[in-house]
């Protein structure tokens, strides 16, 4: 329960210590004014992202400056309403707001709407002891602090060694992404940073692209992605197969003639022009059914009955089959593939105990090999890598270094050189950042340090 806790972020840190500056600074200036103005636009305009907060900042000091301006309007005007009638007052400061903000909109600064609001309410409101000049420039001026301060603590680092000559790689479902809840929010924010940093990153997954995309989160992935349990390399920006290891075309006539004499029904994944296609027949259990009308309905999944076209690219065919059925498949595939050109993984996590997905890979539709294949086309030639699952294991031996998760299968756990404490996406993601950017004062693993380090 304990690792399901969500972890204090950044944000929250720079946001108390702006609020913390903000009370320094009226301290510093006698405690004249009215610090709550300033804390409050200090919370406001904390951003997540450092490289928004100049902009933001720019639009909250033109809302501060609009919403004064407004405020000093209504303050002259609502002085000529008797107080015996203040609720008439309350009426005219309620729809100035509307003028203020529709100002924003004409402005095209919309981002400024909410604080332009609040400037406003709280000059009206809070003008004791003031003239309505003055009250209007002491607002301003301890708003315009908030927003200042908060952009300062914003854009604060501390210095930082970047690793820039490894590349990153983490495998997907059970890793970076949780079933339940997905990427969480302080892994997607933390990984954009860094990815904007010039972070060398991509994923490893077992899934299709199209269904990968789905569930990212938002990440802006500039490396194609491993998929397919290394089956493709996937082009996140272009949307395009920039590699497969699929089946030769002898092959898979092959397999299809030996699945047809034994009234087996198949499924073949193929790529062409760009597009993951898959074609299949005449169903022959309920089980495989079950799959095709479960999935069908899905957007990233094309279903096609009827052959294949010539020049596509088988990149896996997948048989729904009892247990007994698989085991005698394969052993009998196994023993016509003299040459070991053949790759077979089982999956029985959506099927009835005695059936089993078999699927029959070429055997460079690796996780390892799509891996060597992408660092050929980067400078980056050695890697990290992360992984929780049994089809993680050839990227976690062959990686320079490799960290399993603590909730790792067991065989993940024996194949990585080191690993995480803690859980899932947000474990790996923290360790990524203390890699990729560590304090001066901080070592690199022994398996990432140059001779001379």
């Amino acid at each position: 329960m304990v690792a399901n806790i969500p972890r204090v972020g950044m944000r929250m840190v720079k946001t108390a210590l702006a609020v913390a500056i903000c009370f320094f600074l009226y301290v510093l200036r006698g405690e004249e004014g009215v610090p709550i103005f300033s804390t409050i636009a200090a919370i406001i305009c904390m951003q997540p992202y450092a490289e928004n907060s100049i902009q933001v900042s720019i639009n909250r000091i033109i809302g501060t400056l609009l919403g004064a301006v407004f405020a000093l309007l209504v303050l002259y005007l609502i002085q000529y309403i008797p107080y015996q009638v203040r609720i008439l007052r309350y009426l005219v400061i309620s729809f100035a707001v509307i003028p203020v903000m529709y100002v924003t909109v004409l402005l095209k600064r919309t981002g400024a709407s909410a604080l332009a609001g609040i400037v406003l309410l709280s000059v009206c409101l809070s003008n004791v002891g003031y003239t309505p000049l003055e009250g209007a420039i002491n607002r301003s001026v301890e708003t315009i602090i908030g927003i200042l301060v908060s952009l300062g603590v914003n854009n604060l680092h501390l210095p930082r060694k970047r690793t820039e000559n490894y590349l990153f790689v983490t495998g997907f479902d059970g890793a970076l992404y949780d079933e339940k809840n997905g990427i969480s929010p302080y892994a997607s924010f933390e990984l954009n940073q860094l990815l904007q940093d010039g972070l060398p990153f991509t994923i490893a997954t077992e899934r299709t692209p199209a269904s990968l995309m789905a569930d990212l989160k938002g990440l802006d992935l500039r490396l194609p992605v491993i998929a397919m349990d290394g089956a493709v390399l996937y082009d996140v920006k272009d949307k395009r197969y920039r590699a497969t290891s699929g089946l030769p075309k002898e092959w898979v006539d092959r397999i299809c003639t030996l699945v047809k004499e034994k009234e087996y029904h198949y499924f073949l994944n193929v790529v062409w022009q760009n597009v993951l296609l898959i074609y299949f027949g005449e169903f022959k259990n309920e089980v495989e059914r079950e799959l095709y009308l479960s999935n069908r309905r899905s957007p990233y999944r094309n279903y096609i009955y009827g052959e294949m076209p010539e020049d596509g690219v088988v990149v896996y065919i997948l048989l729904v089959l009892q247990d007994a059925d698989a085991d005698a498949l394969e052993a009998e595939l196994k023993e016509m593939d003299t040459e070991q050109e053949l790759l077979f993984l089982r999956d029985k996590s959506e099927t009835p105990e005695t059936y089993c997905h078999l699927k029959i890979y070429h055997k460079n539709a690796t996780k390892k090999y799509m891996l060597e294949r992408l660092m050929e086309e980067i400078p980056q030639k050695k890697c990290v890598a992360f992984g929780s699952n049994r089809n993680d294991l050839s990227m976690l031996t062959s990686a320079q270094l490799s960290y399993a998760t603590a909730d790792a299968e067991a065989e993940a756990k024996a194949a990585a050189k080191r690993q995480l404490k803690g859980h899932g996406g947000d474990s790996i993601v923290r360790k990524i950042f203390r890699l990729y950017e560590r304090l001066p004062w901080e070592k690199l693993p022994k398996e990432l340090r140059e001779p001379k380090e």
